[in-house]
């Protein structure tokens, strides 16, 4: 890619420069302060230590000048004592402030006025002159003695001031390369951090493309950008199928509407043709055409509203007329509906509750959700086999139980029962709108509850509603 002031530009507004800046600026920040506070420890230490050795000499003369007078002191001066490499400069004023000894480095004559009054408790003054041989002050100790006299000894801090600006001269050279490593460093970095960004920026754009199974490539690491990818994956497989089950799910509506769809238009057609024969004729073959236009009309009405109870339902938005639930009664009321249609197929249809079990619920959604159940296991059952329905206690739980002998449930299909408009292979056969289990499951879930499917081989299917007592 061509570097251009556009691109430079869209270069300074991205994320990696912005991370590269901030990191470097980091960086920078972090060693002008680590090498300010050493230059800080370095400077206050080497001070300590140069004023513990005036401190120190003006100690030995004070002992001098107590022991041999002003000889003493100017012994001292002259062979600078224990300590050669102090190089003071003394000076001895007497009770009234006159001046009776000095004795300076070169003979150079210092200004001592500046200098405060040392205090009268023994204690040391510190204070600074001006040195005409360096640009660095000489540091002055003042102490005065038991009676009167002022004892003052400086020492050039040139040495340490030199030390200071080789310590400096270094650390503008480790700072600069530290400079350029921060810089490098940063925008490493930077490329490494956004890699599973870009990966997942380029994701998008490709599916944006129509590429629908692109993914973002997996790098292995488990950070949180790591995590990031996975979670994207999951959620585009999520939505695969979603876009795949309704895809399904419109081309089970469109099957299931084309069918009675045709036959109303076969029914009106043929109603239209019958108008020429005789009256009587003519009359029954038009009420037949419009009861066949009834039937059918009902049909696309249940679906219709089969599809917005479901979809109310799985919003959360399904009104509920929470009431006090007998549940033997409810499971009685439901059986009852299809007690003649299991006698007329041969299919025994019994009942079993444990006294007493009240819930808090929609009676008529509760009753809604086992009809379908039951009217599934009437329509799969063989003539001769058996529907067993009941209800259990589980502590915070009720079970409402519907089990069949029907040839039961594909390991295939068992997962994909619950999906809406979903019909298996073997269900095809009958006659339904393949929303029944779907609204079971949604009208359970508004219950707070859960809704489990088995079908052991061979012995039919076994469904089973756990309700909490109070929603």
């Amino acid at each position: 890619m061509s570097w251009t002031p556009a691109s430079a530009a869209r270069a300074r507004r991205g994320l990696g420069f912005r991370l590269a800046l901030w990191h470097t600026g980091w960086f920078l920040g972090g060693s002008v302060l680590l090498l300010g506070l050493a230059y800080a420890l370095l400077s206050s230490s080497l001070r300590r230590r140069d004023r513990a050795e005036i401190a120190a000499y003006l100690d030995e003369l004070d002992e001098d000048f107590t022991r041999d007078g002003l000889k003493g002191i100017r012994e001292e001066a002259a062979t600078h004592g224990d300590a050669p490499s102090i190089a003071p400069a003394v000076r001895v004023r007497d009770a009234r402030g006159a001046v009776v000894f000095v004795s300076t480095p070169g003979g150079e004559r210092l200004d001592f006025s500046s200098l405060p009054p040392p205090p009268s408790s023994g204690a040391i003054a510190w204070g600074e002159v001006d040195d005409p041989r360096a640009d660095s002050p000489i540091e002055v100790a003042s102490r005065r003695l038991p009676d009167g006299t002022i004892l003052e000894v400086g020492r050039s801090s040139d040495p340490r001031e030199d030390l200071l600006e080789r310590f400096r001269w270094i650390a503008a050279g480790v700072l600069l390369p530290a400079a350029a490593l921060g810089v490098v460093g940063g925008v490493l970095l930077t490329e490494r951090a956004l890699a599973p960004l870009r990966a997942l920026l380029e994701t998008i754009r490709a599916i944006e493309a129509g590429e629908l199974e692109s993914r973002v490539p997996e790098s292995g690491t488990g950070d949180e950008l790591a995590a990031l990818g996975a979670a994207f994956n999951r959620m585009l497989a999520k939505v695969a199928g979603l876009v795949r089950g309704m895809k399904e799910a419109l081309d089970n509506v469109a099957h299931d509407l084309r069918t009675p769809m045709t036959r109303l238009r076969s029914t009106a057609d043929l109603a239209l043709r019958a108008r020429g024969g005789a009256a009587p004729e003519r009359e029954a073959s038009e009420r037949e055409a419009l009861a066949d236009c009834v039937e059918q009309a009902d049909r696309i009405l249940a679906l219709l509203n089969g599809l917005m109870d479901l979809s109310e339902a799985e919003t959360g938005t399904l009104k509920l007329d929470r009431v006090d639930v007998d549940v033997p009664a409810l499971l009685e009321s439901s059986a009852d509906l299809y007690r003649d249609a299991a006698q007329a197929k041969g299919i025994a249809l019994e009942t079993r509750s444990e006294p007493g079990l009240v819930i808090v619920g929609d009676r008529m959604r509760l009753r809604q959700a086992l009809a379908n159940l039951l009217d599934n296991a009437v329509k799969y059952t063989p003539p001769g086999g058996r529907v067993r329905a009941s209800a259990l206690g589980g502590g915070a739980e009720v079970l409402l139980r519907v089990e069949d002998d029907g040839p039961g449930i594909s390991d295939a299909d068992l997962p994909r029962i619950w999906d809406r408009l979903y019909r298996g292979d073997r269900s095809r056969s009958e006659k339904g709108l393949g929303l029944g289990l779907s609204l079971v499951r949604a009208v359970v879930l508004a219950h707070r509850g859960r809704a489990e499917a088995e079908s052991p081989a061979g012995r039919g299917a076994r469904f089973t509603l756990r309700l909490p007592v109070r929603a």
